[in-house]
This record gives structure tokens, C-alpha cells and sequence, in this order.
């Protein structure tokens, strides 16, 4: 009985390291009396750039919309879905003035909503043929502040360190229909 409850804290406490040290937790409890066995499988969450990826695939794009967005969001937030800038005019992660472009409070601070609103504003402004100009556009076009070259300059340091989601909702990738392709002007 002793025995048993000091198996029990000892796998306790291994999962608990290991849940901290961010590497998946397997805790295999057995008992002497009984063949019954539990297991447990922690898995991480995902991180920014794994949603933004996902999203970015659903549009029919790859590595390099999801690095983009991810500079992006970096300037806008510094990854941040509840950041209010412009006085109160643009929200969440990529700084989107809501009401001006019709979206809701909630999609601008939802990772998945915004990153694929900010997919099809930059598709109306020549993405991903104009990759820059389009970028560019999120910030203000022809602005020359460079804000795209800063954007795709984070993007590319940032993308091998991964970043926490940090909103409170779930990230639903349901909300973003399968029949979501993007067509793509070849010249």
C-alpha cells in the first residue's frame, strides 16, 4: 500500500517535471494487486507558427505565408491578441481597425480569424506576386516606412523560435471553410 502511493507520487511528480520542461509526459501506473494500467499522453500546444502554417495552408500557401505573418505579427502585437492601438481603432494581433474593414472585435483577437483576414487583404493588394507591396499595404501603402522589410526580417528570425499562443479562446482551424483556395495569376 505504501509502495503504491509513493509509485503514484513519484510518477505524479515525473509528470508534473516533465510538463514543465515542455517534453511529453508518459505515466504508466500499475498496481501490484491489479493488471489494470493508465497511461498518460501531455502534448504541447501549438505555437504561432504552427496555426499561422495551418492557416496559411488552408489558402493554398506554404512556409513563407506563415513566416510573412508571422513578422507581421510580431510588429503589430509583439504576439498579443488583446493589444488596442490607433486610439482605440485597431485590435488584436495583426492590428486590424475593425470596424473600418467590417470584422469583429472578437476576429481581430482571434489567431486563426485574423490571420486568415490579413491572407486576403494582403491577396487584394497583388499577394503573393507582390509580396512586399502586399505586406506593405497591411501597414499603409506606399508609406515607404518599412514596415514590410521589418516585417519580413522578424518573420525570418522568429520563425524557428516558437511562440505562445497567448488568447484566452481556442483555436478552432474549422473556422476557416476546406473549399478556402486561393487562386494565384500565373504571368
Amino acid at each position: 500500500m505504501i509502495s503504491d502511493l509513493f509509485a503514484q507520487k513519484a510518477a505524479s511528480a515525473l509528470v508534473l517535471v516533465m510538463t514543465i520542461a515542455g517534453q511529453p509526459a508518459f505515466a504508466d501506473t500499475t498496481s501490484a494487486n491489479t493488471t489494470d494500467v493508465a497511461s498518460l499522453e501531455i502534448v504541447a500546444e501549438p505555437s504561432v507558427q504552427d496555426v499561422l502554417l495551418a492557416v496559411c495552408e488552408k489558402n493554398g500557401y506554404g512556409e513563407n505565408c506563415a513566416e510573412t505573418l508571422t513578422g507581421m505579427l510580431w510588429i503589430e502585437s509583439n504576439n498579443r491578441f488583446d493589444v488596442v492601438g490607433d486610439h482605440g481603432l485597431a485590435l488584436g494581433y495583426f492590428q486590424i481597425h475593425y470596424k473600418m474593414h467590417k470584422i469583429s472585435a472578437d476576429c481581430a483577437k482571434d489567431l486563426v480569424c485574423s490571420a486568415n483576414w490579413t491572407i486576403g487583404y494582403m491577396e487584394r493588394h497583388s499577394y503573393p506576386t507582390y509580396v512586399s507591396y502586399a505586406v506593405q499595404c497591411h501597414n499603409s501603402c506606399n508609406a515607404g516606412n518599412g514596415y514590410a522589410a521589418k516585417a519580413l526580417r522578424n518573420g525570418a528570425r522568429l520563425w524557428d523560435q516558437p511562440l505562445t499562443i497567448t488568447q484566452d479562446a481556442a483555436i478552432d482551424l474549422s473556422q476557416i471553410p476546406d473549399e478556402t483556395v486561393t487562386a494565384i495569376a500565373l504571368n
